[in-house]
């Protein structure tokens, strides 16, 4: 088996059971000597215990997709630290609040896999300005880097500015996700459409300013204020001529 998924895992809530119910869990790993792609969705049974599986990989992972679970910050620490992590392609942290987590985790994790990484997701991860500021320097060296998602979460025009500049020295980024700015909204959370053309106008302005033809696509889904989709369909913003436009 090469690629494993975990959905919806719950186990019970008395704490003697539930490590019992850990242990049994995880030391399948064990037996899993092939795994490459690794997908943790809404399983409960994570938190505080991310560890206890780490231990039991026996090779690399190429992918992993930890999502919509609760991680404490000893649970980052490992992951940053896991030897079995170190070569990820692809890493999905959406929907993991990494709003709490200590600042030095995430880039810390970033720079470890800067070399090999492909594909990062960070949506709905109740992301601010200054946790991802955090990460724009360790960001800047993934130069494998070719997709990059932040959508669902609360960011101003001015750090996405900063992100656009960090992010348009790397070579192989062609698809870049980021969320509505929240100056396009209200101070209720309603969605101001004149904002919403301004803001596109000013990052327009950045991607010329940066000079190099570049495709950004701005989305929001769900809103970070309601949760709801705003925009099944939306167009991208581009300047020059951008082939994966």
């Amino acid at each position: 088996m090469c690629r494993l998924l975990l959905s919806h895992t719950d186990v019970s809530e008395l704490e003697d059971q539930e490590e019992q119910h850990v242990v049994q869990i995880t030391s399948q790993f064990l037996r899993l000597r092939h795994l490459q792609d690794l997908f943790l969705v809404s399983t409960s049974f994570l938190e505080g215990c991310l560890d206890q599986m780490l231990k039991c990989l026996t090779n690399p992972l190429e992918t992993l997709g930890i999502t919509h679970c609760l991680l404490t910050n000893s649970d980052l620490t490992h992951l940053s630290q896991c030897p079995n992590t170190s070569q990820l392609k692809g890493l999905n942290l959406s929907g993991v609040t990494l709003t709490y987590s200590s600042p030095e985790l995430l880039p810390g994790l970033l720079e470890k896999v800067a070399a090999t990484l492909q594909e990062l997701y960070l949506d709905r991860c109740g992301i601010m300005d200054s946790q991802l500021e955090a990460i724009l320097p360790a960001l800047s060296h993934c130069f494998q880097l070719s997709f990059f998602s932040v959508c669902g979460n609360f960011l101003s025009m001015a750090i996405m500015d900063k992100t656009l500049r960090h992010t348009s020295v790397l070579p192989n980024l062609c698809q870049e996700l980021y969320p509505v700015p929240r100056e396009s909204f209200s101070s209720l959370g309603i969605l101001q459409p004149r904002r919403f053309v301004q803001c596109r106008a000013e990052l327009l302005e950045i991607l010329k300013d940066l000079g190099h033809p570049r495709t950004i696509w701005i989305s929001s889904s769900p809103c970070p204020h309601c949760g709801k989709d705003i925009f099944n369909h939306p167009e991208p913003i581009t300047y020059g001529s951008n082939t994966s436009a």
